[in-house]
């Protein structure tokens, strides 16, 4: 696609990362999923790109509306991201969620949303009254759609029809649901060069779970639209293992929160495990702090790339591999974002050089 600052009128989500993908680097590792013990499982492109058409025409077949919602409350594994991108190609909506809900606050989330269709691990709660009327989905059910027949092509959704909805963590009152388009995978672009610095040929690990914007744009939306190679986790949650992680996967890109590297200099033996693969790492979630950027290089030689956002909005400042960086700050806001700071009482003007207000 040519770089452009607006989408093409007809763009998908789903077809962006994945088509070409499969048509130009069909064997090219895409999802690398490594669980307890080391134990791995790869997929490539094309071998995604089949399984997310299958089950896309799946989810055709229920007879669905175009922008029914399709809640996903699964664990960190393939199936997570093949649903996910599946209601996209199907022209549905994605609703990521955690399994780690109780069956209360997901079925908040379903009547909150509409939930036509609920892709559930088995192990999951689910209250029977709250999903009556839905369509609940079970593991065999999704293997079933992956193994069926492939929707010939991609739905053929405008720039600005939803694709996902994220709700917030409602720390301060009930979660607020935030619809995404289409175009908000095109709109990750200033991210690729002026945040993760990222490339082709790299492999970027991430320590998030899937359910959080964090893990689904920078872990796999953004990689797979450079033709990059994802590796996540859904093992046992020890820090000491990520450097064992890079070092086996060849990761170019580590992306974890600041509070995860602290724990790795603290509890993994680094000097054990070769990281000269590891390019830089990237963090958001939190504030990075002077003191722990500087920990960090000290002990991998490596920088760490942090970057501002929000549920609503994605990432707009951030430090790259273009800029330097300034301790304790997080940096400029990407070329492409626009970004004013405006007087208490909202108005829309922005307010003078040297004054202050509120961002």
């Amino acid at each position: 696609m040519p770089e452009t600052r607006q989408p093409p009128p007809r763009f998908n989500g789903a077809r962006y990362c994945l088509e070409a993908n499969a048509r130009e680097r069909g064997d090219k590792p895409a999802l690398v999923m490594v669980g307890d013990e080391g134990h791995t499982d790869v997929m490539t492109f094309a071998e995604v790109d089949r399984a997310v058409r299958g089950v896309a025409a799946g989810l055709r077949g229920l007879g669905l509306p175009a922008g029914a919602r399709v809640m996903i409350r699964m664990g960190n594994d393939a199936d997570y991201v093949i649903v996910y991108f599946a209601a996209l190609a199907a022209g549905l909506v994605a609703q990521p969620s955690s399994p780690q809900l109780t069956a209360g606050e997901a079925a908040f989330l379903m009547q909150d949303s509409g939930a036509a269709v609920i892709a559930a691990a088995d192990d999951c709660p689910l209250d029977p009254e709250v999903c009556r009327g839905r369509i609940v989905l079970r593991r065999d059910d999704i293997a079933r759609l992956r193994a069926g027949p492939a929707l010939e092509s991609y739905a053929d959704t405008a720039a600005d029809d939803p694709a996902t909805l994220v709700y917030t963590s409602g720390t301060t009152s009930r979660p607020k649901g935030v619809l995404h388009a289409h175009r908000t995978l095109w709109g990750r672009r200033p991210m690729h060069d002026f945040w993760l610095g990222l490339r082709e040929d790299d492999v970027v690990l991430h320590a998030g779970t899937m359910n959080w914007t964090y893990t689904l744009g920078v872990g796999i939306q953004d990689p797979w639209a450079r033709g990059a190679t994802t590796v996540l986790y859904n093992g046992r949650r020890d820090p000491a293992l990520w450097p064992a992680l890079i070092a086996r996967h060849r990761a170019t890109l580590f992306a974890a929160v600041p509070s995860l590297y602290r724990q790795v200099l603290k509890y993994a033996d680094l000097a054990a495990h070769d990281l000269s693969s590891l390019r830089h790492g990237i963090t958001a979630g939190e504030a990075l702090s002077p003191q722990l950027l500087a920990e960090w290089r000290a002990a991998t030689g490596t920088p760490l790339y942090e970057a501002l956002g929000m549920s609503e909005i994605s990432t707009y400042v951030s430090t790259s591999p273009l800029t330097p960086i300034k301790p304790g700050s997080p940096g400029k806001p990407q070329p492409g974002r626009r970004v004013a700071i405006l007087p208490v009482e909202g108005a829309p003007e922005p307010l003078p050089a040297g004054e202050v207000g509120l961002l």
